[in-house]
């Protein structure tokens, strides 16, 4: 009895499991695009004091890009514990 609820909940969705991903993928590659971008792009541009070098501004963003990931993946870590 549960298998047919479970298979009548799918029907009822009105996107399959395919679309879903796509669509999911597409947003979050529009979203890291535009991160990236204001990232390297717009931040340096607008904090330029003294013009610092590119190598610095890379290791100040990669410091950031970790931060960021350890974030995901602990909140990715929270949502499959719970």
């Amino acid at each position: 009895m549960n298998d047919s609820r479970k298979e009548s909940e799918k029907e009822g969705t009105g996107m399959s499991d395919a679309n879903t991903k796509i669509l999911l993928y597409s947003i979050i590659g529009m979203l890291a695009l535009g991160f990236l971008s204001v990232l390297f792009v717009i931040v340096p541009w607008l904090l330029h004091d003294d013009s610092p070098s590119w190598k610095q501004i890379l290791v100040d963003d990669s410091i950031v890009l970790v931060t960021i990931a350890m974030f995901v993946y602990g909140f990715y870590m929270n949502t499959k514990i719970h």
